[in-house]
């Protein structure tokens, strides 16, 4: 399936599921184990076998802390966040469901494999005249495997609209929330631990 191994598959899926804490908070059986699927191909296809496999940092070389399922589980914390705080405050109700907006916040970062590679990170050093660098950003990425294992449009237009690529779309309500909570995440770490121009959201 997907051009990946079926044991090697389901490794990567059971790991996801020990990593990412809060898939448990999602209802939605089918969601959640599409949200579980889609990082599954998204590291076999990177030579990862669980998203801890790269480093908790916000982009490769960027100062770590935590680790990178920290980081969705954080993300969707955030979100949720963002979301009562509002709705409880103006006493109104966002047009989804906690379902989506923690899976959208899980899979903001599912293309982050393609540019943790090493193998990829070599190719791409030795020729970035012919390739980029890096050849393909993560929210493209993401949005690609989105698409190809068939998670819901509002998930692919998160993956691909969270970061500054988002610039040029019309965000959805789902995606400036995740894009906040994803920022709120990094740059709280960052004066927290002190980090200086650490272009975190390069």
């Amino acid at each position: 399936m997907y051009g990946i191994d079926e044991a090697q598959l389901e490794k990567a899926k059971a790991n996801v599921r020990h990593e990412l804490e809060m898939l448990q908070e999602m209802k939605d059986e089918a969601l959640r184990e599409h949200v579980v699927l889609a990082w599954a191909v998204a590291l076999c296809w990177n030579g990862f076998e669980a998203i801890n496999d790269m480093a908790g940092s916000a982009r490769p070389g960027a100062p770590e802390k935590g680790t990178q399922a920290q980081h969705m589980d954080g993300t969707a914390r955030i979100a949720l966040g963002i979301r009562a705080g509002i709705e409880r405050t103006l006493g109104d109700t966002m047009p989804f469901d906690d379902d989506m907006l923690i899976a959208s916040a899980l899979c903001h970062d599912l293309g982050k494999p393609v540019e943790y590679s090493v193998a990829n990170r070599e190719r791409w050093a030795k020729n970035r005249v012919l390739y980029g660098r890096p050849s393909v950003r993560h929210p493209a990425y993401g949005a690609h495997v989105a698409l190809t294992v068939g998670l819901p449009e509002e998930i692919v237009h998160v993956a691909a609209a969270h970061a500054v690529e988002g610039n040029y779309v019309q965000r959805s309500l789902l995606a400036h929330i995740v894009q906040y909570a994803d920022d709120a995440y990094w740059f709280t770490i960052e004066n927290w631990d002190g980090w200086v121009d650490s272009g975190l959201r390069l």
